[in-house]
This record gives C-alpha cells, structure tokens and sequence, in this order.
C-alpha cells in the first residue's frame, strides 16, 4: 500500500513537472516571438506591410519561436522528467537556456538591422576572427544598454518562471491539446501560404521571411501547377505587388539623361563559360584581331562563377545577390528600360533557353515576343543557328536609321561538345567530356584540348558576326562587347576542380574582355574591371545617362583605373569577396571560408575584418537603410 502511494506521489510530481515545462515553453515562445515581430518592426518591410503580409509573418514568427524554444525544452527539460530528485535542475538548464536564447536573439535583431542578414557562420568569423575588434568597438555606452537590455530580459525569463511556477496547476488536457494544435497549425499553414505565394509572386508575403533567421519557406511551383492552384501563364507573370514598395532603392535617385545622344546599335557577343587561356591567337584568332582595333581589358572579373549571377550583373550592373529581391517585384534593368524610352529593337539569339534561368522574364520582361528559344538538338546546332539567324538580322537593319540591341549569347564551350571534323586543330583531344574520368591526378590536357577546339569553332563564328558588321558597314556606327558570362576551371588550382560554380577563383570569374566603341583607340588595359562596370559605361557614353554611377551600378567607368579595393561575386546563397590574393567565400551554410587566390586556406587572423565590414556594405549598396 505504502509503495503504490508512493509509485501515485511519483506520477504526480511528474504530471506537475510537465505542466510546469508545459507553460515555460509556451511563455518563452511568446517572448521569442515578441523579438521577432521587432525583426519586422525595426526593418524597412514593416513600411510596405500589408494586411495579408502581416498575418503570414505573426503566423511564421510564431511557429519559428515555437520551433526555436522546442531545442532547449527537449534537450534540457524533457529529460528530467524521469528523474524527480534533480527536476530542479531541468529547471535551472532551461531557464537559462532561455535566458541565452533571447540574448542571442536581441543581437541577432541588431544584426539584422545593420547588415540586413542574420547571426551565422559568417558573422562570427567576423567577430571572432583576427581584427574582430576592428568591426565591433563597444564604448561605455554601449556596454551600459548592453548590461540594461539584459537584465531586462533576464527579469522577463524569470517572471516567467514565476508564472509557470504559480499558475501550473490550472493547466488541463483541454489547453495541451490547444497549444499542440496551434504548434501545428503555425509551423504549417505558413509553408503552404508562401509556397503558393512563391509561384503566384505576391512578394509581401515572400519578401518579409527574410526577417525570420534560420527560416526555409517552401517553395512548390511544379506542384501548384500539377494541382491547378497556378496557371502556367500566371507563374511569376501577374504579381499582385508589381511595382509597391519594397526593401531596395534601384536607382538611388531618378534616372536624368541628354537627349542630343546620337544613338549607336549596342551588340553583347557572350561565350559561355569562356576560360581566359583560350583567348589567344592560335585559339581564338578572330576575336582576337578585333581586340587589337578595340579595348581589350585583361583583369575583367565577372560578377558570378555561374551563368545566372553572369548575366544578371551584365545587365544589372549589380550584384545577383539582389536577384530574389528584383524577380519577386518585377524590377526590370534600367539598361533595357533607357533603350526602350530611346526607341531600341531589342532581339535575343541565344543558343541556351532564356527560360531557365529566366532570362525573358528577369531580363527582357518589358520586351514584346521575346525569342526565349532557339531550335536545334544539339549546342553546336543551336550555336551555328543563331549565327545565321543573327547575320540575316544585320542584314535586315542594314539601311535601318533605328537603333538595335542585340544579345549574342553561345553555349558550345559551356557544352564542351563538338563533332569529330572538329576536334582536330589541338591534339590530343577527348572525343567527349567524360566527367566521371575527372580527379586530382588527371592530366587536363587533353580534356583542355577539347574545349579548346569548342573555342576556336566559336570564334570562327564569332568571326563571321565581325565580317558581317564590317561588311554592313556597321562597326561605324555600333559598340560591341565581347566577354563571357563566367570562367571554366580546368583544375588550375590544383584542388579537384572542374568547371564553374565551385569556388571563385581567376579559373572561374576571370574572363576575356573587349570593348569596341566607334573611333576609339585601341588599347590593353591592366587595371582590374569587372562586368558591373559594362551597364555604367554605356549607359553614360551610349544612353546619355548624367547619373553618378553609384545611382544604379555597384561598378564604375570601365576606363577608370581606381577601384574599391575588393569584388563582390556569386548569388544570395553562395557568394564571395575578391580582395587582391584573399577570396572571403560565404558558403551557403553561412560560414566563411578564407583563402588565397589559389584557394590554399589561410588562417583566421589573416581575416581584415575592417575591409571586409566595408564590403559588406558594399554589397547592401541598394538596401533600403
């Protein structure tokens, strides 16, 4: 009798323990949750919030705060549960827990506020790496509302303890059952909400997630389609938000341009994964005799080691890492906009879909029957059409007085795949690229060799669009830039790297660069450019733009020799700040990564934390404040 007495006591001091943890959990939560709301409060969304927008995000932060204060409850409350004589000590780990948790929370929202991200691998390579001091300076001040924001915190974790500790017995079956419902119901409904407003585009509910740190909103764009919940017409095309507020400033200030510009044709011609070793005169000899009547820049960085960040910076003039900002709103390049206003056909022959990426949306969106394909079962097909369909096009316009822009972009050495007649100028020569040979060990040569005789076919095409503008007499009248939309690694480095995408060394951003302007004096130029530095060029020289550059570019003049000492590269996820013989890479997990120029790591007290801070601001050049 005495021990089922007991084994009763025993079960109920661990019914109590639990109601106890029961309502720890859900006031930490709302305190968590307070800090979130704040989040949103302190940014520049909380000014464009709409009703639909704020009721996703209160929804969203909830289920994080639930998701956030779950880790502390199961690590170190739960389990004492079990074990009655040190229950107190559950306690004791998880008020603290909480306490910390709020802490860390209160300077992530700082944070967030100055830097526009959140608390993660990166930044505590800043803060902890060598010369953190030289970012983050506390005076006395500041160190006395530090101090004051955590005794406020620490007061409001243990009136939570006492809430908890008074009012446990009140809790019923009934309210457990209700806070595991809306546990449910917040960590769901806002992933089905924005996996419907991603396909639909309703950036107000898209854009305010990224107040949320460590929050993966889900995204299910083929399956709205399959289920019928989103047109296939509708997908990204009608935002309900086209053109309201948002978290970024592009221009800076309204765009003044001199109307008594004579209008000259503007022709991208784009290589795709274009390796700098190949532009010679054995590889590519025709464009590079068309370098020696042009500019030719030899330290030209592009603005990604991918294809989407590539283009996106060429006609952007800035960063991809804005790139979820403008497709969510529509935001069109002021390049494409000023040739509109001017009067400008505007033509794609692209060898690669525009579709995906989507070029014709994020690019040429405001171009009537855009040609977003091009025919042909193969890249050497598709690249030998454009050329042609483009040759008929200049011929077209030969005796046309309208302006014209022309997109040129060829896929065969991003591709690296030719047929055999063709393989034969650079011996000896994979008959295919066989990726699965690849590894540290492997002799490049003749992979190289393959792709070698790619470029010089490109460049007999290439050659043809130089031969035809010549002949038109167009060159007199047109500027013309050559270059690729990112490099193609051989395993230069020495490190097992292949291709593009991997890591921001010269082997994958460095790329060729020619720039050909009517009665210019050729000319090679040492100083480091970049493709940021393409769209301020010809908007000043060729538009007629009055603008300071900073107004719509992160780049400058292409003929201007000073530069910010660094060079921002790569997409939101994966990006990376060039820094003479230092690459700082943010991986997408959110750590740094600190290498030199031949990605040997360095270690952390070679980070400049200064510089680096400076980059950084650099890079949120078009956040709102």
């Amino acid at each position: 009798m005495i021990f089922r007495i007991s084994k009763s006591e025993a079960c109920a001091k661990r019914v109590d323990y639990l109601k106890r943890g029961f309502i720890f959990y859900m006031c930490a939560s709302c305190m968590l949750l307070v800090q979130f709301v704040l989040y949103l409060v302190n940014s520049n969304y909380f000014e464009y919030l709409n009703i639909s927008g704020g009721f996703y995000y209160l929804l969203a932060a909830l289920g994080q705060a639930f998701l956030f204060t779950l880790i502390p409850w199961v690590i170190f409350y739960l389990p004492f549960t079990f074990w009655r004589r040190v229950q107190k000590v559950g306690t004791v780990l998880f008020v603290t827990a909480i306490f910390l948790l709020n802490v860390v929370a209160y300077l992530n929202g700082i944070v967030f506020q100055l830097y526009k991200f959140h608390i993660n691998g990166f930044v505590l390579e800043l803060a902890f790496g060598g010369g953190g001091s030289q970012v983050f300076v506390f005076n006395n001040t500041l160190v006395l509302h530090a101090v004051l924001i955590g005794l406020v915190i620490l007061f409001l974790t243990l009136a939570v303890t006492y809430i908890a500790f008074r009012y446990y017995r009140r809790v019923n079956g009934k309210q457990v059952r209700i806070g595991i419902c809306l546990f449910l119901f917040s960590c769901i409904v806002p992933q089905l909400t924005h996996a419907y407003a991603a396909a639909a585009n309703i950036s107000s509910i898209t854009e305010v997630s990224a107040c949320l740190p460590q929050y993966y909103p889900l995204t299910a764009n083929k399956l709205m389609l399959k289920l019928g919940v989103i047109k296939k017409e509708d997908l990204y095309v009608n935002n309900p938000d086209k053109g309201r507020g948002h978290n970024f400033i592009y221009p800076i200030h309204p765009i003044e341009r001199a109307d008594s510009v004579k209008p000259l044709n503007i022709i991208y011609i784009i290589l795709d994964s274009w390796n700098f070793r190949t532009f010679t005169r054995e590889c590519c000899p025709n464009i590079r005799a068309f370098g020696d009547r042009a500019s030719v820049f030899n330290r030209h960085l592009s603005s990604s080691n991918g294809t989407r960040g590539g283009i996106f910076g060429l006609f952007f003039g800035i960063s991809a890492t804005y790139w979820q900002n403008f497709e969510r709103t529509g935001t069109q390049p002021l390049f494409i906009e000023n040739m509109l206003e001017r009067g400008y056909d505007i033509e794609t022959f692209a060898s690669a879909t525009l579709v995906n990426p989507p070029f014709y949306r994020i690019v040429f969106g405001n171009v009537k029957e855009i040609r977003k394909e091009t025919p042909g079962s193969t890249p050497f097909d598709r690249d030998n059409r454009i050329t042609e369909d483009f040759l008929k096009y200049l011929d077209e316009r030969k005796d046309s007085d309208k302006p014209f822009f022309s997109f040129v972009f060829y896929d065969l050495l991003h591709a690296i795949d030719i047929p055999a007649p063709y393989r034969k100028k650079f011996q000896p020569s994979w008959d295919y690229a066989n990726y699965l040979a690849l590894n540290n060990s492997l002799d490049p040569e003749p992979f190289f060799n393959l792709y070698r005789n790619c470029a010089y076919y490109v460049d007999s095409l290439v050659g043809k669009v130089f031969h035809k503008l010549e002949e038109n007499g167009m060159l007199e009248n047109s500027v013309v830039v050559v270059t690729g939309d990112h490099g193609q690694e051989f395993n230069e480095n020495k490190k097992n790297f292949w291709g593009h995408g991997s890591d921001f060394s010269n082997a994958q951003v460095h790329v060729p660069f020619i720039y050909y302007y009517p009665g210019n004096t050729p000319e090679v130029y040492a100083h480091r450019t970049s493709h940021y530095d393409v769209v301020p060029t010809v908007m000043k020289r060729v538009l007629g733009v009055k603008n300071p550059v900073g107004d719509y570019s992160m780049g400058c003049d292409l003929f201007t020799p000073e530069r910010p000492p660094y060079h921002l590269a790569g997409d939101p996820q994966n990006y990376a700040f060039i820094m003479n013989n230092v690459i700082y890479e943010k991986k997408v997990a959110g750590n740094i990564q600190v290498t030199d120029s031949l990605l040997n790591k360095l270690p952390r007290n070679q980070v400049n934390s200064g510089l680096l801070l400076e980059a950084i601001e650099y890079k949120n050049t078009f956040l709102k404040k």
